[in-house]
């Protein structure tokens, strides 16, 4: 029986590479999902020192009172810094730092981590979890690893065996299904002015979460956004709609802008890679959006490893604040960030030979309970350590679960930031038809 399954298992090996698919795990691998393994795939005990603790799975409950789609308050608010790290006493947690945190501690005097106890807050639905375990014996990439076969309702691969497939798993994880919120972005200066770069009514529908579809009745779109822009005065009416598959390879990602002062809706060519995303004012390119954002033909991922890490995590104070106390010159204010500790994998994107990006070489780290990518180093074709990107997640009381926002790109050259998605409320709304996300409607919202 022994030799028959290892030849059952060459046979699947052999086709996978003869059909460009890759393997799924087995059925032992997967049984993990429900004893050492949280439903996600996340290491369900704690560390060996105790600093990270295991994981529960209890959802955070919100308190009495508390408006529907609100993201305060904050939890764990009667908490108090275990430590700082600053400047002064950073070799002592180096091992544990992004060289982009280092950056920031050597760089500007006043920056420093206030270190909270950590809580693993990322959770999901049990119908989340139960369309994961079944992903995990069945999703599949395909196309050069451009399409995501057979993966619905949950994590795609829980149990990763390469970095590609820790991407579609930030891609598609956990953020809800139907989701609406009031989106601000803001840039602020090297001389430390902060300008609303803009303010948008957005309409976010994953479409891997509709829970009235399946596997087999999946129409391959995995990602809807309608946003019209409200602020400044100058942007006000601009609108955009975007549709993003789960195939890379032979469909095109779905763009289209509405601009009142042209009174027309213009397809946009090339919302991917080091185009300058307008907006963040170009200050930043698309495909740095939410940590690694778009076609992801241009890079090899090779996962490095797992590790221990300090990261901004429930940070609904952030959020909460408004924008000249959070967000002063240079970085946001130290006294609204709760940094904890966390398991994260790292993986190393460089770009493919023959292939041309701004940011040849990034190493990217996945929250390992939530899959979303919540730091980003970034170096330039010279070598030089170019940008940051750093997530703030928030607790959703609604979902349940943990949102990346607002998400912050530093430029280390320029000695700017920009700030996506500041948000203050992120409310679940019924699933839309796909009509709700075509350019006409995106018109008749903006024109209201």
């Amino acid at each position: 029986m022994k030799k028959i399954a290892i030849a059952a298992s060459s046979a699947i090996a052999l086709y996978a590479t003869l059909t460009n698919l890759g393997v799924a795990a087995s059925t032992e691998e997967a049984a993990k999902l429900k004893t050492t393994l949280t439903p996600f795939g996340a290491e369900r005990a704690a560390n060996a020192d105790g600093t990270i603790p295991a994981w529960t799975g209890d959802a955070l409950k919100p308190p009495a009172g508390r408006a529907h789609g609100s993201i305060g308050p904050a939890p764990f608010a009667d908490e108090k810094p275990l430590f700082q790290i600053t400047a002064g006493n950073m070799d002592k947690y180096a091992s544990k730092l992004s060289e982009a945190t280092k950056y920031m501690l050597k760089t500007y005097p006043d920056y420093r981590l206030d270190v909270y106890p950590t809580h693993r807050t990322s959770v999901a639905p049990q119908w989340v979890y139960d369309n994961t375990f079944k992903n995990a014996t069945r999703a599949k990439t395909d196309k050069d690893d451009l399409q995501l076969v057979d993966a619905y309702g949950g994590i795609p691969f829980p149990i990763p065996k390469s970095g590609i497939e820790l991407i579609w798993n930030h891609y598609t994880h956990w953020q809800g299904s139907t989701v609406h919120t009031n989106f601000p972005n803001y840039l602020i200066t090297s001389d430390g002015r902060l300008q609303t770069a803009a303010v948008i009514n957005v309409t976010d529908q994953y479409g891997l979460y509709n829970k009235n579809s399946d596997v087999k009745s999946f129409n391959g779109v995995y990602w809807e956004h309608k946003g019209v822009t409200t602020a400044p005065s100058r942007s006000s009416g601009e609108a955009l709609v975007g549709i993003w598959y789960t195939d890379f390879k032979d469909k095109e990602i779905g763009s289209w802008q509405y601009l009142p002062g042209q009174r027309r809706v213009r397809k946009l060519p090339n919302v991917n890679y080091d185009t300058p995303n307008f907006y963040t004012s170009g200050v930043t390119q698309f495909d740095e959006a939410y940590g690694f954002f778009g076609k992801p033909d241009q890079m090899n991922f090779r996962i490095v490893g797992k590790r221990e890490m300090y990261i901004p995590y429930n940070t609904n104070k952030l959020n909460m604040a408004t924008p000249d106390k959070a967000f002063g010159p240079h970085f946001p204010n130290p006294d609204l960030v709760r940094w904890e500790l966390h398991r994260v994998w790292e993986v190393e994107a460089t770009v493919k030979e023959g292939m041309r990006n701004v940011i040849p070489k990034r190493h990217l780290f996945f929250d390992e309970d939530s899959w979303m990518i919540v730091s980003a180093d970034e170096w330039d074709a010279q070598g030089k350590l170019y940008r940051g990107l750093l997530s703030y997640p928030f607790f959703a009381y609604d979902l349940p679960g943990v949102v990346g926002l607002p998400f912050i790109a530093f430029d280390f050259q320029a000695r700017a930031y920009s700030v996506g998605g500041d948000v203050t409320d992120y409310t679940p709304i019924e699933y839309q038809p796909a009509s709700f996300f075509n350019p006409d409607s995106m018109v008749q919202d903006a024109l209201r």
